[in-house]
């Protein structure tokens, strides 16, 4: 017999889900939202368990992890691997017929989309498809931002003062900056790539070639270039918020800025594979995790979830603003910019 759910459980927020008989398991409610319907929730726990490969690393997703364990009563081994092995890992074990993971993400749109194309990613959309940015999803359900963290500007505050702190992208065009800059090489990666589409796009179109006019550092990684500003290299950067947030945690000498005109913002993206053998599971995992409930554990590490209503980011005592200031290129901008803008920031700032 069918169990109902009344309009009064829902608004309340209630998880249900009877972990002790998968056959009898309840749909899995949290925060008002339907996360998975009771016919998902008894297969996904019949499974037990599922196998991710992030790109995320594990202690900024800790908090998700936990809560997606605690609040589905399923067991999840994350392995984390960056980006350029990942990809590699996975069209190799695709094509020997051995991928066995349930779920994979990526951080690299291009890359992505190639998985689509070898029929790596399974096509499953979740139930609040259409709730969430373009820009955040494959239209055809193939893949969706599980996480975004943000580019923005830190500085070293022993050696700027507060009243030269910048307020917003276009205060570090300034000439004061000049030589005292530190930014990641375009070829960095995605995040890199939408950071300096966002400063051409939305902030300034010349804004490359003011920048470039300073002399900045630039930086192969995030690690050199936030170790070079802590050491007092370079007196202001651009880089990831979570970075900048895991040095002040250290006691290290930063300020971070949340610059007027938004900020880019590009993280993991992934969904079930074509081969997954707990698919089950794994669907409840990309619901989960681009739920409210979940976008809002993602929050907690200082990145932007998925889920329009999820709460907005928070780190070291610093509140992101609402969703729409995190800026992500679409995955059509994408593929019209990236070969090519890759040249023109080498002519702009490699130049002899």
């Amino acid at each position: 017999m069918g169990i109902r759910i009344s309009a009064a459980i829902l608004a309340a927020g209630l998880s249900l889900s009877v972990y002790s008989d998968p056959v009898r398991a309840q749909a899995l409610i949290l925060d008002g939202e339907e996360i998975a319907d009771a016919k998902l929730m008894a297969a996904a726990r019949a499974e037990k368990e599922l196998n991710v490969y992030g790109t995320y690393p594990s202690e900024n997703m800790s908090d998700a992890l936990e809560g997606f364990k605690k609040d589905t009563g399923l067991k999840i081994e994350y392995v984390r691997v960056p980006t350029s092995r990942l990809y590699d890992r996975v069209v190799a074990e695709f094509a020997a017929g051995k991928l066995l993971v349930d779920y994979a993400d990526l951080t690299d749109l291009t890359l992505m989309k190639d998985w689509v194309s070898r029929g790596v990613m399974a096509k499953h959309k979740v139930p609040w498809h259409d709730k969430i940015q373009p820009e955040l999803r494959d239209k055809d359900g193939h893949w969706y931002y599980v996480v975004r963290p943000v580019q923005t500007i830190a500085v070293n505050t022993e050696l700027v003062k507060e009243a030269d702190y910048p307020k917003s992208w276009k205060d570090t065009f300034d000439p004061k900056w000049r030589e005292k800059m530190g930014m990641p090489n375009i070829e960095g990666g995605g995040a890199a790539l939408t950071l300096f589409a966002f400063l051409r796009m939305k902030v300034d179109p010349d804004s490359w070639k003011k920048i470039a006019a300073l002399n900045p550092r630039t930086y192969p990684s995030s690690a050199p270039n936030v170790n070079d500003l802590v050491r007092g290299r370079t007196s202001a950067a651009y880089g990831g918020l979570s970075s900048f947030a895991e040095q002040i945690e250290n006691k290290a000498p930063l300020k971070i800025i949340i610059p007027e005109e938004g900020m880019a913002a590009f993280g993991a993206m992934g969904n079930v594979t074509t081969t997954a053998q707990h698919p089950n599971a794994a669907k409840v995992y990309v619901q989960y995790m681009t739920s409210k409930r979940g976008s809002s554990l993602i929050s907690k590490s200082g990145s932007y979830g998925t889920h329009p209503d999820a709460a907005v980011p928070e780190a070291v005592g610093i509140k992101l603003p609402t969703q729409d200031k995190g800026w992500n290129i679409s995955p059509d901008e994408w593929d019209r910019i990236h070969e090519t803008w890759f040249k023109e920031w080498k002519a702009v700032f490699e130049r002899k």
